[in-house]
């Protein structure tokens, strides 16, 4: 997939109107102001000027299917200066510009998918066959995001039953038991348009490479416990109730379970055997959009995201006896209005008030075996099961572990055991914030070919025993120096409160932590070069304060400031017909300010990425995508004893070379085609964090079908 960044070589006003939708099949317009799904107004006289003056980058669902992405984190990963990266938790991590997934904001069609307990995501959940763009802005987004997003943000645009086939489906397999599959429907008339879609993913785990040296924890096969099974179901509708005013609704329901892999032993990390073994989640959004006149438009929705994990903590690699048991349930829900003032030659220009409830609860139970044993004359033998602490007795002396109760009684002249499972509450967690943003934004773009942005917001968190107000703000401007060059420079403050768990986590919560505070600066060049070139290139400088992170004692504090710099460019080729050629290159410095200066940069932070990209379809319609990523120069942290302190010394991963292809062959056009892919074609053996093996070489074989 070669990413896109925003055209620049037609007229501004081409540029506004350019990026305008239909709703129906007979392509009636539509103003693109009334378009829900998109948080930043992209139409009017005015046009898009913050999205010209920031780096954002566009990927859309035919680029999608050629490279053979299944989920979010496969598409990400093609995008200049996000780096994923698979941490102890088993899951991908999307992490921008040094920041980590904490720092993203992820929105589907503008609703936050984001957990109330850490302000983390999941992107390998969310299936691409939902997916029509995935849009991404990094460096100084737009204010009407809400806070955070300090890295970026991510809007997922998804399907629409006007643009969609009728029916559509794919099948793919590969060994282990993998199975991607999935099937939509869809249809429009004048009015309306609808899109239902039901996916399913599923496999008994990942290979292990060749090169990989078996451990005492992990064999040369099959990834222990990389097992994983999610089900999706999707539906989206809207209506026009006249040709100014749309209702919206969207549904997304969620199930599954996978494992967490364990470290391989080689590390000095302590191991965990963990599993998520139920997983259940929806999401619920109802819209209106309504345009009064030329002048004032006014749109909005109300969203509800729920999930609900059952997590659990295993004793040992055999994965039987549960230690500790996680049932938590996130909430986030709110209200987004927006009215849109259209100035026309003067410009756009937006206000957005934001409401929303951001809950988190939780229930953690430890279970310990416990014994008893009692003498007397005859045999006897009881059992309990018990929640909080004490003791049970019977014809001898029964005894529970941990913080439980267990026991039996027996009596006579024999001898009576009594064992059971004592459960303790370990930590139980029920808290709940209120998050209020009032921001504003002008968008001002002009026939002399330059435009600039102003925003600003005020944030309000509300938790159960205080409140803290902050403010983020931003500007950005361009100048199309040329037909073919356009400059751009922009600056952003911006705020991110601490989660649930940051505040009140009993094992590691921290009651007085102040938001984080980031400053950027972006300077960018986007350039069109002859023989069908074009590149573009972004410098930043970011300076985060109140950094938020555990220390040596496992508690989370405000770290200090931490300093990211750094480079992102991109070159496409476009001079022989059906070929695509691109190369990327990204550049992270990354330092904590006021730290030890035991790492030599911020930990799994790698310092360079590159990345080359192949698309080119034969005469006789087989295409094929291959791509080429390099990661160099990642550096750890492990905890060590000296003189009975708490140390960090510093450690490396080792750089790694990932090639993945694509083989895709059309047999009957736009109908059915029948592809071949592969992953980490190479067989490389390779780590993203410590002691965490990744998946070696991986073949899939599929098929696409639409009427």
């Amino acid at each position: 997939m070669i990413t896109t960044n925003t055209l620049f070589r037609v007229s501004s006003l081409a540029l506004a109107i350019g990026l305008s939708f239909t709703v129906q099949a007979d392509e009636i317009a539509r103003d693109p102001r009334l378009n829900i799904n998109e948080v930043i107004v992209v139409h009017g006289d005015g046009g898009e000027a913050s999205e010209m003056a920031t780096t954002h980058w566009s990927i859309s669902e035919e680029e999608i299917r050629a490279t053979g992405a299944q989920s979010l984190d496969q598409v990400l990963k093609n995008v200049p200066g996000v780096y994923i990266r698979v941490g102890g938790d088993g899951t991908p991590r999307v992490d921008i510009r040094g920041f980590k997934t904490r720092h993203v904001t992820l929105l589907v069609n503008g609703v936050p998918m984001s957990s109330a307990d850490d302000g983390q995501f999941d992107p390998s959940i969310i299936p691409t066959s939902q997916i029509a763009s995935v849009e991404v802005s990094v460096g100084p987004t737009s204010v009407l995001y809400g806070p955070s997003g300090a890295g970026g943000v991510i809007n997922i645009i998804t399907k629409q039953g006007s643009t969609a086939p009728a029916l559509a489906g794919r099948l793919e397999a590969g060994k282990d038991n993998t199975f991607n599959g999935d099937i939509s429907a869809a249809g429009s008339g004048d009015d309306w348009q609808g899109l239902v879609s039901v996916s399913r993913q599923q496999t008994d785990g990942f290979p292990m490479s060749n090169d990989f040296e078996p451990t005492q924890y992990q064999d040369g096969e099959l990834r222990v416990n990389s097992d994983k099974e999610v089900t999706n179901v999707y539906a989206q509708g809207s209506y026009w109730l006249s040709d100014k005013t749309q209702l919206i609704a969207n549904m997304a329901l969620r199930s599954g379970e996978w494992g967490k892999p364990a470290r391989d032993g080689t590390g000095s990390g302590k191991l965990k055997f963990e599993r998520t073994d139920d997983y259940d989640a929806h999401t619920f959004q109802l819209g209106l959009a309504h345009q009064f006149d030329d002048t004032f438009t006014l749109r909005g929705f109300g969203y509800h995201n729920q999930s609900d994990t059952l997590e659990a903590s295993y004793a040992d690699e055999t994965y039987q006896a549960v230690r500790l048991s996680q049932d938590g349930r996130s909430v986030v829900q709110g209200v987004n209005l927006q009215l849109i003032t259209d100035l026309h030659t003067a410009g756009l220009f937006t206000t957005s008030v934001i409401a929303e409830k951001q809950s988190w609860k939780s229930v953690v139970d430890t279970y310990t075996p416990n014994t008893g044993s009692n003498n007397g004359g005859t045999t006897g033998s009881g059992g309990g099961t018990g929640t909080g602490g004490g003791t049970g007795t019977g014809g001898g002396t029964g005894t529970g572990g941990g913080t439980g109760t267990g026991g039996g009684t027996g009596t006579g002249g024999g001898t009576g055991t009594g064992g059971g499972t004592g459960t303790g509450g370990a930590e139980n967690l029920n808290d709940s914030a209120w998050l209020y943003t009032a921001a504003a934004e002008y968008q001002y773009q002009s026939e002399l070919q330059y435009g600039f942005t102003l925003g600003g917001a005020y944030h309000s968190l509300d938790t159960t025993d205080s409140t803290d107000g902050n403010y983020s703000a931003m500007a950005s401007s361009y100048w199309q120096a040329a037909q073919d060059s356009r400059l751009s420079l922009s600056v952003a403050r911006k705020v991110r409160f601490p989660s649930m768990v940051n505040l009140y986590s009993q094992l590691s919560g921290n009651r007085d932590l102040e938001a984080e505070e980031s400053k950027h600066v972006e300077l960018g060049l986007e350039q069109n070069l002859p023989a069908s070139n074009d590149f573009s290139l972004y410098g930043y400088y970011t300076d985060a304060k109140n950094y938020i992170a555990k220390d040596v004692d496992g508690f989370y504090q405000n770290m200090g400031r931490y300093k990211f710099k750094g480079v992102d460019f991109q070159i496409n080729n476009h001079a022989i017909e059906h070929l695509d050629l691109s190369f990327s290159y990204s550049l992270l410095d990354s330092e904590e300010i006021d730290g030890d200066d035991t790492l030599d940069a911020l930990q799994y932070r790698p310092r360079h990425q590159l990345r080359w990209q192949m698309s080119y379809e034969f005469p006789f319609e087989t295409q094929v995508h291959l791509n080429v990523e390099r990661i160099l120069d990642q550096v750890y942290a492990t905890q060590v004893k000296v003189g009975g302190q708490t140390q960090y010394q510093q450690q490396s991963l080792d750089n790694y070379t990932l090639v993945d292809v694509n083989l895709v062959q059309p047999l009957i056009r736009d109908k059915l085609d029948v592809y071949l892919r592969a992953t980490n074609l190479l067989d490389e053996n390779y780590y993203q964090s410590e002691a965490l093996p990744q998946a070696g070489r991986q073949i899939f074989i599929g098929v696409n079908w639409q009427i």
